[in-house]
């Protein structure tokens, strides 16, 4: 999901819902279709399935982190905060060039998901 390959990691997230609708780790599904959508300039179904992820497990920060960037998007300034904030709750050493690094993530998923955190106040 973190490789910035829109159309795959949605289509990715919608087969692995199809396959275990229930399945624990659904939150990764959610999170891919959101990255995808959120590369894509969809902010409004990135948002959804960012929402869905966070209450598929809501104790995993990195889905929050995924919130982030469509919140910022539509101007959802007070969630993309409220967001960032259960980040550092879950993860209080969290940096977001620590996350990118960690995950190999692609430098144009990077670079627009990385100004979303940043404005949401998460520490570089």
């Amino acid at each position: 999901m973190w490789a910035a390959e829109a159309e795959p990691e949605i289509a990715w997230g919608e087969r692995a819902l199809r396959q275990s609708p229930f399945d624990s780790w659904s939150f990764a599904a959610f999170g891919s279709q959101a990255l995808g959508h959120f590369l894509l300039e969809r902010p409004d179904e990135a948002a959804k399935a960012a929402y869905r992820a966070v209450q598929s497990n809501p104790g995993h920060s990195i889905n929050y982190v995924i919130l982030i960037g469509p919140l910022v998007t539509l101007r959802r300034f007070d969630e993309a905060k409220a967001a960032a904030a259960r980040v550092i709750e879950l993860q209080p050493n969290f940096r977001i060039s620590q996350q990118f690094g960690d995950v190999d993530c692609a430098p144009a998923l990077a670079t627009k998901l990385g100004a979303a955190l940043q404005t949401a106040g998460l520490p570089e």
